[in-house]
């Protein structure tokens, strides 16, 4: 059978087949519920919602309708000739994917939703690939450390403030490195954008975003940014305005005018839907921005790739300029400390006095 509680990811269960043990596993009277051509039920708490159990799941028809929300413990079983039976693996593996992700419901605009939630951190797996190498555990391991302690270098060597709050240089590596095991390099980009904001070195970070994307490439791991129009005058007439609004009006949207605000892991199967109903309704108590709203950014970063998609008046539209070309996030303009040192070459180099020659004295006729 696959047991799936509220709050949790499915798992796998062994039951006797007895109506005690099913009616032990939901907590009270069963009732079995077939919302799919498969040969499986949904096997529930008959009273589930009059007894004010926690609603669990969404259940869904082929054409994505919500039809039902399941309250309370449920498992699958298969369907036998007589009774419930074992779940073939194949179905298994099906619905474990299906229901993977706890879900949270919310009544938005007259209708009711789900928002799929991260999974507890002790449910989570590490992203890998299929086939695993070997040793390519400790080949992440070598790689996560080194890009650790090369993230801890640059912060302190660019920042005061950092060091101060850091004191333990040795505890900070140790902590990105299990940030990047983890798979949540959200945190790391999030970082890096705060510190390139704050420290007004814009274009510093590029070489270590690069490492990020070629990790996460490595690794199978999918994030997301949340970019918004910064407070300076320059972007209050683009402010919550549409994409075609934009575009009568020859103006178009530059990177130069957002700042990211958010970034973090990317769960498999999130959709753009999933991301603005989660920053709307049921965003992360650390998120300071306001809720996703037409003229924001996402980001999509996966397989060492950024894509950028415009939250628009309806629905998203990619924006293939956002970062210019070449590499999408780390492509920037010149950063100012570059541009300070080429005009302090430039002034040098304009300054510098030729070598002193003598006078040449006219030919004796």
């Amino acid at each position: 059978m696959l047991m799936i509680e509220p709050g949790k990811a499915p798992y796998e269960a062994e039951l006797d087949g007895s109506l005690k043990s099913m009616q032990e596993a939901v907590g009270g009277g069963i009732e079995g519920y077939y919302p799919y051509a498969e040969p499986v039920a949904i096997v529930c708490n008959d009273e589930g919602k009059i007894n004010g159990l926690p609603l669990n799941r969404a259940i869904y028809n082929l054409d994505g309708e919500m039809i039902e929300i399941m309250a309370g413990t449920f498992f699958i079983a298969g369907l036998g000739e007589e009774s419930f039976a074992d779940l073939p693996d194949y179905f298994m593996e099906q619905y474990k994917e299906q229901f993977k992700y706890p879900e949270k419901f919310y009544r938005l605009a007259g209708e009711i939703v789900a928002v799929k939630q991260p999974l507890p951190p002790e449910e989570k797996q590490q992203p890998a690939p299929a086939m695993e190498e070997p040793g390519r555990d400790d080949i992440r391991l070598d790689e996560s450390t080194d890009l650790a302690f090369d993230l801890d270098e640059f912060f302190r060597q660019n920042s005061g403030a950092y060091a101060g709050l850091y004191p333990d240089s040795h505890a900070e590596k140790e902590r990105m490195a299990d940030e990047l095991l983890s798979g949540d390099t959200g945190k790391i980009r999030m970082r890096l954008a705060a510190f390139e904001h704050e420290e007004h070195m814009e274009g510093e970070t590029v070489p270590l975003l690069e490492r990020i994307s070629s990790y996460e490439k490595e690794y199978g791991i999918s994030a997301y940014s949340i970019y918004q129009l910064d407070l300076s005058d320059n972007a209050d007439n683009l402010r919550f305005m549409s994409l075609d609004w934009l575009e009568s009006k020859g103006l178009s949207v530059s990177r130069d005018n957002y700042r990211m605000v958010y970034a973090m892991q990317r769960e498999p199967g999130e959709t753009l839907e999933d991301i603005y109903r989660r920053f709307n309704i049921d965003h992360p108590e650390d998120f300071k921005g306001h809720s996703l709203s037409v003229s924001d950014v996402v980001v999509l970063h996966g397989n060492g790739t950024d894509t950028a998609y415009y939250v628009d008046s309806i629905g998203f539209k990619e924006l293939p300029g956002f970062f210019g070309t070449g590499t999408p996030e780390a492509k920037r303009d010149v950063s100012v400390r570059e541009q300070l040192d080429n005009a302090r070459k430039q002034a040098e180099q304009a300054g510098a006095k030729a070598p002193d020659k003598k006078p040449r004295e006219p030919e004796r006729s």
